[in-house]
């Protein structure tokens, strides 16, 4: 999912034993107690805090077929653009990236980098999945930028199908 929607994300995932990537930072603890209270469990770090021990601990539970969820555009951005590192974990894990993004008819939309967004009470909230992208470790090798292109594309299709239906 986009960073923009992991707030709202952990009530969307509840219950389904999703392991998420959150932050190592404050924020993040805030998220991170925010998943837990919906069951989920997180893995703390990102790409500029704690990244080799949460790489290490990802890849660990993609390989053995676990659903783990991150933000390829986080923790900085920029906004909608995926970065490599979720690329290479995906590769290597032999996992696909699945797009998931959340919309809701009615949200409060903070003026940072990312646009982040949170339901206002009484809208209609729409969930999509997308299609699932594999990512081939030699094609990801030779063409990161092309294989960046295409998650980015698929992640982005899900979220104009889910603005569309939200009218937003």
């Amino acid at each position: 999912m986009w960073h923009n929607c992991s707030t709202f994300a952990p009530w969307a995932m509840r219950n389904r034993g999703m392991t998420c990537m959150v932050s190592a930072s404050r924020d993040g603890e805030y998220v991170a107690r925010l998943g837990a209270l919906f069951g989920n469990k997180t893995v703390r770090g990102s790409s500029s805090k704690g990244s080799s021990s949460a790489t290490r601990a990802v890849l660990k539970l993609l390989k053995s077929g676990n659903a783990v969820a991150l933000t390829p555009d986080g923790p900085r951005g920029p906004k909608y653009q995926v970065q490599h590192g979720v690329l290479w974990l995906a590769a290597v894990g032999r996992a696909p990236i699945v797009p998931f993004h959340i919309e809701a008819s009615r949200q409060w939309v903070l003026n940072s980098w990312d646009n982040h967004r949170f339901p206002k009470p009484f809208s209609t909230i729409h969930i999509g999945i997308g299609t699932p992208t594999y990512i081939d470790r030699a094609q990801f090798k030779q063409h990161p930028e092309q294989v960046a292109e295409l998650v980015q594309s698929a992640m982005m299709e899900n979220v104009n199908k889910l603005k569309r239906a939200a009218n937003s």
